[in-house]
């Protein structure tokens, strides 16, 4: 058995040094090009043939035979097309990064969300993957959107700039589209004269980070299940009556503008505070949490949630 075993694997070897040699002659042919003449391709393609010949043979010497006579022709007739490993390196992180670069600019990108505005929907010290393509393609680094594939609706979570200076990229739930009149009563969000459904569920404790010098804090808040469009999702309110956001509106959403709230209602600066936010500074719509590290470490139990 164990001399069965060792033969098996030095054919396994044998094969992958096969396909190796095969790999590497294709890729030098087609470098040169036509700079070779046609009776050296000819000559490669019949020792490329040899080779995957005895590969499918269970004769490790067969292998390596055939294998040499393809490495020495190459190296008389291609040897010059060979690039340095270093070069070889520097291609491949080259590609590496241009292809990381098109899949944050264009199509996902990964967030750290670092207040608790959200709360308790995003926790702080998560890290979201945001799908950057679903509303539309821009230019990278600007907010030009050069094609547009759908329009952000209520309830969904979005991440943006800011629409004041500094610009930051912020990240809230959008309640209302352009026309929606907005008003806020009590902490009862009505959209076009309509109060969202609400239902209380329990006080609770939570933990809020300041975020000028770090420092954790505990808070009591009560935690509604609200509803907007049909789409249900968690939001809190101070218990603390002193801490109540002031009441706000009605105000009408201009066109071509979202408004913006976070979940933790009383102590998110949204568009409550600076106004809605233009389509064009919409950045994508977020998609699940890949990592979390908050105020106990890693939070285990966050990993992968779906944001709703």
């Amino acid at each position: 058995m164990a001399k069965t075993s060792f033969f098996d694997s030095k054919l396994r070897a044998a094969r992958r040094v096969a396909r190796l040699r095969v790999k590497e002659a294709k890729k030098l042919m087609r470098r040169a090009n036509n700079a070779v003449g046609e009776a050296v391709r000819a000559d490669l393609d019949q020792h490329i043939e040899k080779v995957n010949e005895a590969a499918r043979l269970v004769d490790t010497n067969a292998i390596k035979r055939a294998c040499d006579r393809l490495l020495a022709l190459v190296n008389k007739h291609l040897d010059a097309y060979r690039k340095p490993a270093w070069r070889e390196s520097l291609e491949s992180i080259a590609i590496a990064v241009l292809v990381a670069l098109l899949l944050r600019s264009f199509v996902v990108e990964a967030f750290k969300i670092p207040s608790g505005s959200m709360i308790p929907t995003l926790a702080i010290g998560d890290q979201i993957f945001v799908n950057k393509l679903v509303y539309g393609v821009r230019i990278p680094f600007t907010v030009t959107r050069i094609v547009d594939f759908s329009m952000p609706q209520r309830g969904e979570i979005i991440v943006f700039q800011c629409p004041i200076p500094p610009h930051e990229d912020y990240i809230k739930r959008v309640i209302g589209l352009p026309g929606d009149e907005i008003s806020v009563r009590d902490g009862i969000v009505s959209v076009n004269g309509k109060q969202l459904e609400r239902e209380f569920k329990e006080k609770k404790e939570l933990w809020d980070r300041d975020t000028r010098t770090g420092r954790w804090y505990p808070f009591e808040a009560f935690v509604y299940r609200e509803s907007v469009d049909g789409n249900p999702h968690t939001v809190i309110f101070d218990a603390d009556p002193a801490q109540a956001a002031p009441d706000f509106g009605p105000v009408i959403v201009p066109e071509g503008h979202v408004f913006m709230m976070g979940d933790n209602r009383d102590h998110s600066y949204d568009s409550r505070a600076w106004g809605p936010v233009p389509l064009s500074n919409i950045l994508g719509r977020s998609l699940f949490v890949w990592f979390s590290w908050g105020r106990e470490g890693m939070a285990w139990d966050r990993l992968g949630t779906w944001l709703e």
